[in-house]
């Protein structure tokens, strides 16, 4: 058994028996009606919870029958009883906003909010309840795991976010970690209760990543708890290495750059500044090389042990094909992710 499982299973002993079985609500901020998203809703079915709904928020073309073939689809899930559509009414909405629109129609005590790139193990709202007994904890989150299923270059990007080295102090995000009370939580696996969104105002901005930091900063500023189960699983799909992958990259990046400025209390943090100053020293070798043969003989050495870490951050878990992929998508991930944040830090407003 590796320790994550075995923290995994001495967290299942851990978790405690709800007293009440509350009614929860499913948003799903719907993108793009994909093949794979009416595929990995079959998941959704299976789920182990007697008292639940699930609401899908889409823009209005993915709601219209002239627009959108797979429309059809849509409405047979709607028909069967299990889903409520819901219309932004506009042409491109962020997920916050979408998000916005489920938790005013939702009925259930607690909303939880999961992406259209994921899909929930069966106990995911049977394992997260139990905590709400507590009336300090007004969120639970768990972890998104990369789905077994995801093919070569999506597994290869599911291994960067997997990695120590990818991810740092954000790990437990992406996989299965001790337990531990946390402020600041990605909404692609996070459950909260409906009267605290309701007295935050939900998430109330239009950002397009990095929504969900200034939800949980309002949240923890209640003087509530938001609490880090590793039992809480969906199955993440991942964007694949390379361009799709740095371009997330890119725009988390930009976010917690501007965030830094504007959220400081979970965001102006030094881990969160790292990739930018491998990016300035990176950038200041390469110039320093041109005038030294020492120093561009130091700058090949500390790339090539850079990449060496990064493949061993990942071969105990991976195979060859996804290491050595993964080990250069981390690399890019750190300096795309290191000028994104510089450029955040620059900006005055966020746009959407």
């Amino acid at each position: 058994m590796t320790n994550s499982e075995a923290g995994s299973a001495q967290a299942a002993r851990e978790q405690p028996q709800s007293k009440s079985m509350p009614k929860i609500s499913v948003i799903i901020p719907l993108h793009t009606c994909s093949a794979r998203f009416l595929k990995d809703f079959a998941h959704f079915r299976s789920l182990e919870y007697p008292d639940f709904e699930i609401l899908i928020v889409a823009d209005e073309p993915t709601l219209s029958e002239a627009a959108n073939p797979r429309y059809p689809e849509l409405k047979r899930l709607e028909k069967s009883g299990l889903v409520t559509l819901l219309s932004t009414g506009k042409q491109l909405t962020g997920p916050a906003e979408k998000r916005d629109i489920g938790i005013q129609k939702a009925a259930g005590d607690i909303c939880a909010f999961i992406d259209d790139d994921a899909y929930p193990r069966p106990d995911w709202l049977r394992s997260a309840v139990g905590f709400f007994d507590d009336p300090r904890v007004a969120a639970v989150g768990g972890p998104g795991v990369t789905p077994p299923e995801d093919n070569l270059f999506e597994q290869a990007s599911g291994a960067v976010f997997a990695s120590p080295l990818g991810s740092g102090h954000t790990l437990h995000r992406f996989v299965q970690r001790r337990p531990r009370e946390v402020d600041d939580f990605p909404a692609f696996n996070l459950l909260v209760r409906s009267e605290v969104l309701s007295e935050v105002n939900g998430f109330s901005s239009t950002y397009y990543g990095g929504e969900d930091t200034k939800l949980c900063l309002e949240i923890v500023k209640l003087g509530k708890k938001i609490l880090y189960r590793p039992e809480v699983v969906v199955f993440h799909h991942r964007r694949p290495l390379f361009r799709p992958h740095v371009k997330q990259i890119a725009n988390v990046g930009v976010h917690r750059g501007y965030f830094a400025k504007t959220y400081p209390e979970t965001s102006r943090r030094l881990f969160y500044f790292l990739p930018s100053l491998v990016v300035l020293a990176l950038f200041f070798g390469v110039i320093l090389s041109f005038f030294s043969k020492l120093i561009a003989a130091l700058l090949l050495i500390g790339l090539g042990s850079y990449f060496a870490v990064a493949f061993v951050s990942i071969m105990p878990a991976s195979r060859l094909s996804v290491a050595l992929l993964g080990a250069v998508g981390i690399m890019a991930s750190h300096i795309v992710y290191g000028c994104a944040f510089i450029r955040g830090l620059t900006l005055k407003h966020m746009d959407r």
